[in-house]
């Protein structure tokens, strides 16, 4: 009998310290859990961070400094050029356009065009317009050339004994043609600004990763705008009164998480709302994608373009702020029903 007693308290005594070591080890798993969570996005941060900086400086290195009016004229009178400055008469021809100077020269067979507008749209208007034209000029006998980056273009056509040449730099726009046996003029010109570089014999062998480096550095921003959701999840939550650890036992998916989530909510228009964000954040970085690749085959899509790639990195600021807050004082428009599962 005493045997029995004594087996019954070691019995306990071992319960009693396993049920206070449970919570510590459920303490220790939870650590765990997080550190490699935790690791993980900071190695994809990294990663992805230098693939994103990688692509964008890709997209914008090597640009050059848009030349005055005074430099390309200086450069074009060392090749034997003589340079005029028609700015006033090509006004009637850009009216409300912001032109600031236009020079021109010719020589031979050679014909020269600089344009410098107090805007970028404008010079890529110019280009568009030379563009529009030369390739109409395509024959199965030619040699072309087209690269591109951010708010510069170069296009170039080589076609049996002609050649022609378009581009634009920031605000600056050129136009130009001549025998081919001439283009090395041309090209001096230009390379002496840093507006190309025509050093080597194919330097204007086109690169295959030409139009496709644009794509790639916008797709870039798709998995970083669901990197968002890391703020509108807590706030989609507390919208339904719930934690983000009570929410996870709710379903398997995410999606069924997030339809029961709001059947609870007290207020189910806005967690709706919130689920929709969640849910389509990166739908604008999609789009910005879809009009880089149009823009492979045209040049009018370009201003669009831009204009996207600086609003998504605002837009994607502005939800982390404002789900930020949310997430610290949403606890007062919300209150945590009560319910049961």
């Amino acid at each position: 009998m005493k045997y029995f007693t004594a087996l019954r308290k070691v019995i306990k005594i071992r319960a009693h310290k396993q049920s206070k070591s449970i919570p510590a080890i459920q303490r220790q798993q939870t650590l765990k859990k997080r550190v490699k969570t935790l690791t993980a996005i900071l190695v994809f941060i990294i990663i992805f961070g230098a693939l994103a900086y990688g692509m964008f400086y890709l997209y914008t290195s090597g640009r050059p400094t848009p030349a005055t009016a005074e430099q390309m004229e200086n450069a074009l009178s060392a090749q034997g050029f003589q340079p005029m400055d028609i700015t006033e008469t090509a006004m009637s021809n850009f009216s409300g356009a912001g032109l600031e100077n236009c020079i021109v020269a010719g020589k031979d067979d050679m014909r020269f065009e600089f344009y410098r507008f107090d805007n970028v749209e404008s010079a890529q208007k110019v280009f568009q317009l030379a563009y529009s034209q030369i390739i109409g000029k395509r024959t199965n006998q030619r040699v072309e050339y087209n690269s591109r980056k951010l708010h510069y273009r170069v296009y170039v056509l080589d076609v049996e004994d002609d050649y022609y040449l378009t581009m634009y730099a920031e605000n600056t726009a050129v136009y130009a043609y001549c025998d081919s046996e001439n283009s090395g003029v041309i090209n001096t010109v230009l390379n002496s600004l840093g507006y190309i570089d025509a050093s080597g014999e194919n330097w204007h062998s086109e690169s295959p990763f030409d139009g496709i480096i644009r794509v790639a550095a916008y797709a870039l921003w798709i998995p970083i705008m669901y990197i968002v959701r890391f703020w509108i999840w807590p706030v989609l939550c507390k919208s339904a009164g719930v934690t983000r650890k009570e929410a996870l036992e709710l379903g398997e998916s995410r999606k069924e998480i997030i339809l029961k989530l709001i059947k609870r909510s007290p207020s189910p228009k806005q967690t709706r709302f919130f689920a929709a964000v969640h849910r389509y954040i990166a739908v604008p970085a999609y789009i910005v994608v879809i009009f880089s690749l149009a823009g492979c085959f045209t040049d009018s899509l370009d201003g669009i373009i831009g204009a996207l790639g600086i609003a998504i990195p605002v837009i994607m600021a502005c939800e982390v702020i404002i789900f930020s807050i949310l997430n610290r004082v949403i606890g007062s428009y919300w209150k945590r029903p009560t319910y049961t599962k």
